[in-house]
């Protein structure tokens, strides 16, 4: 997981675009909605703070929804949600339970209409797209995993981008589909093979753009004399552990093992004299310890560029611990 810091410009940047973009679209879906009530709702405060308000307002946001739509309450939504899972296990339901999913599917057959990610934003040919928001954002690497580019090509066609994960999940809160802060720039696997529409919550999971400070790090394991695997040290119980499980990171940086017997070798050849070795191969240029540092490795040292480059925060971790370089 890498923290993505919305004061960051260019992060707040693609935010304003967002509502500017987005604003005046929901607002007309919202006046045109034969659903008077969640017209009503839908004010102008409401949808700006639907767009871009932080995680703990949406949460809030969806709270309130459904506690001000007649017939209907948070604590029917939550009985809705748990009766989808019952009839998705093909388990039997009583017809109060049939009944609770028609109900509040309507109601989220209204919203998907409203704030349509699917069939709209998603798509290449609308104008402001999930496209034009990744490259706004310029995260070059998975969120969760850093451990696949995700770049975006843009020009001079729209051929490429990250996936979005909804951290609040599209099929349990349409409200939030098109929720600037809903929306993680994510790899295939980490999205759509991994998550999916596993249900998350602020108490318990990390979230990438309020969790500043994540405390794991990956370290490794003998597997035999010559070979080495992964082990992702983080506190029981913590929302780092839970993210880390949800995700699978474990099982999925195993594929890199062969990139901790590399890291092993640097340490038994160099020692930790191995920058400073490097360092003396760049004389008469002005170079930084942290560029020597991305040629040696390939990666970036500092913590608020991960981003940039695949692997960045396993190699630091790893590197760290078999002393090559220096804990900052």
């Amino acid at each position: 997981m890498i923290y993505l810091d919305p004061n960051l410009k260019k992060i707040k940047d693609a935010r304003d675009f967002h509502l500017a973009q987005l604003f005046p679209k929901i607002k007309r879906k919202a006046n045109d909605c034969n659903n008077n009530d969640i017209s009503n709702f839908l004010t102008d405060a409401v949808i700006s703070s639907v767009l871009i308000g932080s995680p703990k307002v949406l949460e809030n946001i969806n709270i309130k929804f459904y506690n001000a739509i007649p017939n209907h309450t948070f604590k029917g939504y939550i009985a809705y949600k748990k009766n989808c899972v019952l009839k998705s296990k093909k388990q039997t339901l009583s017809p109060y339970q049939k009944s609770n999913i028609t109900k509040y599917g309507k109601l989220h057959s209204i919203l998907n209409g409203i704030f349509n990610y699917t069939d709209s934003f998603s798509k290449k040919e609308t104008k402001y797209s999930t496209y034009n928001l990744a490259s706004n954002l310029d995260i070059n690497t998975c969120v969760y995993c850093n451990r696949t580019y995700t770049k975006t090509v843009i020009n001079p066609n729209k051929i490429t981008r990250p996936e979005f994960d909804h951290w609040f999940p599209k099929s349990k809160y349409p409200l939030l589909a098109l929720s600037f802060y809903n929306l993680i720039p994510s790899c295939h696997i980490c999205n759509s093979s991994v998550k999916g529409d596993e249900e998350f919550n602020l108490k318990d999971h990390l979230h990438p753009y309020i969790d500043k400070i994540i405390d794991f790090q990956f370290s490794y394991d003998h597997k035999d004399y010559h070979n080495f695997t992964f082990k992702i040290v983080s506190a029981a119980g913590s929302k780092e552990e839970k993210t880390i499980e949800a995700f699978k990171l474990k099982k999925i940086y195993e594929t890199h093992e062969d990139e901790i017997q590399d890291l092993r070798k640097i340490r038994d050849v160099y020692s930790d004299r191995y920058l400073q070795n490097l360092t003396t191969q760049f004389k008469g240029l002005t170079i930084s310890e942290d560029e020597v540092y991305r040629l040696a490795f390939g990666v970036y040292k500092d913590e608020n560029l991960f981003e940039k480059r695949p692997l960045s925060k396993m190699k630091k971790d790893i590197l760290i611990e078999l002393g090559i370089i220096k804990k900052s």
